[in-house]
């Protein structure tokens, strides 16, 4: 099991290590990061994998911030395909009355077609008398082998869980109400495509929102 801090490179070699070398010789795939065949030297038909990863962060008070960053990057290798990405979601919020601050962030992920998926996934979240704060992070790794499955479907391995919630950490948004987001997506190969949408909004001494997508399918 690769740990919560394995960079891509050390997941997909993790899922690697786990097929059969009939499957790896078929895909032109070897433990550690050796791969050398193409899709028409393998003669397994492609398939298709997509990965939509997002979020959204709203808060509520006289002074807010709204922040938010997608990236989704997807690459067919032949034999296999590979999706990396991540979002993450911050929401803050002061407010001179009591109890007139909220904060809320998520994030999410669907992935269609994939043999593996790796994710990491937390979330944090708390309020004082006067300020609030929320956010979420979500990263993952999806990995397609062509004319291969695991037995049982897809495997999905979950590195932390979302639902960890702490105090407020102290920050405060800066005077004002703002919200801030980014999203791309990037893929490579024969048989692509990308998607991605945004939204950022505020109301002067009330409230900021953002969310955000970014779609691969490779």
């Amino acid at each position: 099991m690769p740990s919560a801090n394995a960079n891509p490179a050390a997941q997909i070699n993790f899922i690697f290590r786990q097929l059969p070398d009939d499957v790896l010789d078929q895909i032109g795939a070897h433990p550690g990061g050796a791969y050398h065949q193409d899709a028409e030297a393998s003669g397994v038909p492609p398939e298709s994998v997509i990965a939509a990863v997002g979020g959204a962060a709203v808060a509520a008070g006289q002074d807010t911030l709204t922040i938010g960053f997608v990236q989704n990057v997807g690459k067919d290798h032949g034999g296999y395909s590979i999706i990396v990405g991540d979002a993450t979601f911050e929401a803050s919020a002061q407010s001179p009355v009591a109890g007139g601050a909220a904060a809320a962030a998520n994030t999410f992920l669907t992935v269609s077609g994939a043999d593996y998926i790796i994710q990491d996934v937390s979330s944090h979240g708390g309020s004082g008398p006067n300020d609030a704060g929320a956010s979420s992070e979500l990263a993952f790794v999806a990995v397609n082998i062509n004319g291969w499955s695991p037995e049982g479907g897809p495997v999905v391995i979950e590195l932390h869980q979302p639902g960890n919630q702490v105090g407020p950490d102290g920050h405060q948004p800066p005077d004002g109400n703002y919200a801030a987001v980014i999203a791309t997506a990037e893929a490579h190969g024969a048989d692509i495509a990308t998607a991605t949408q945004t939204d950022a909004l505020t109301v002067v001494n009330q409230f900021s929102f953002v969310n955000g997508i970014a779609v691969v399918a490779v």
